[in-house]
């Protein structure tokens, strides 16, 4: 099978992993029950893994590629790609059309000055994991407001209006998995991103969280909505929230983007017209 059009070494996230890995499924023709078979690999771990919501082990890959009819030569590369994205390694070169942009070092909305408030929570046992908020803290910024809390498990419910992605995206480049959400608030948009570590040491020191808006029909990304925020985590107990609101110029369909990468760089490697980020649901907002 010829797979050398996906390049597994421009890859960066785990959701892309997880896309090229299905695109391999479909053009070997194989659905999940006969992978089941031909692999020795459980559905809900294949499904898991080609959803994108964990990073699948060495094994699940090897045997998933294999049950493929992919070589071990053709094999290696992604394996790699696999060892990258748990080490939190970037990709092999520039991703795709990065290269080509011109980057701004000061560009608009990116806020690297904005600083985590810590805020302390009560220690609760590990099964009370159903979203218990028990602080917030929103500062204003400009034309929009961030805000960092520390927080038990999922964000409060109580939150009107506010839609969130159904469950944590790891993002092993950076050792945390985020969360990103959307509502309508005060004739804006307003994006808001959780994130938590994914060890129980926490992060590696600061990581740069960005959230953004997008036009789901279009795919515009609004540079002047890109907002970042340098956090860090002490445990994996916690869970810090980095939002903006910004006011898109037309009526339209939108969702919340978000990443996390290690270093300062003022866009996510998903600002690449080929990466969309992880998403929110969407948000029909009118002026």
């Amino acid at each position: 099978m010829d797979v050398s059009d996906l390049n597994p070494e421009q890859i960066v996230t785990v959701q892309r992993f997880a896309h090229a890995l299905r695109a391999i499924q479909s053009r070997a023709g194989l659905s999940l029950r006969q992978l089941d078979k031909e692999a020795d690999v459980s559905k809900s771990t294949l499904s898991l893994m080609l959803r994108g919501e964990r990073l699948p082990s060495k094994r699940t890959v090897e045997v998933f590629l294999r049950a493929c009819g992919l070589s071990e030569e053709q094999a290696e590369p992604w394996l790699r790609t696999r060892g990258r994205l748990e080490s939190g390694w970037p990709a092999q070169g520039p991703a795709p059309a990065l290269a080509d942009e011109a980057v701004d070092d000061q560009g608009a909305g990116a806020s690297g000055d904005t600083q985590p408030i810590e805020i302390p929570i009560d220690p609760r046992p590990r099964r009370l994991w159903l979203g218990v908020a028990v602080a917030a803290a929103v500062l204003p910024v400009a034309a929009g407001v961030w805000g960092v809390a520390q927080l038990w498990g999922s964000p409060a419910s109580s939150i009107t209006g506010e839609a969130c992605r159904g469950g944590y995206q790891p993002l092993a480049r950076a050792g945390v998995a985020i969360k990103p959400c959307i509502e309508s608030s005060e004739g804006r948009v307003r994006m808001n991103v959780y994130i938590k570590a994914m060890r129980p040491s926490g992060t590696s020191g600061k990581i740069t969280t960005y959230v953004w808006l997008t036009n789901r029909d279009t795919k515009d990304k609004y540079r002047e909505s890109l907002h970042t925020c340098p956090v860090s985590l002490a445990d994996d107990q916690k869970v810090i929230t980095c939002a903006y609101a910004f006011t898109p110029p037309a009526a339209g369909t939108y969702y919340t983007a978000a990443s996390a990468q290690t270093g300062t760089d003022p866009l996510p490697p998903e600002w690449s017209p080929h990466y969309t980020g992880t998403q929110s649901p969407t948000l029909n907002w009118q002026p």
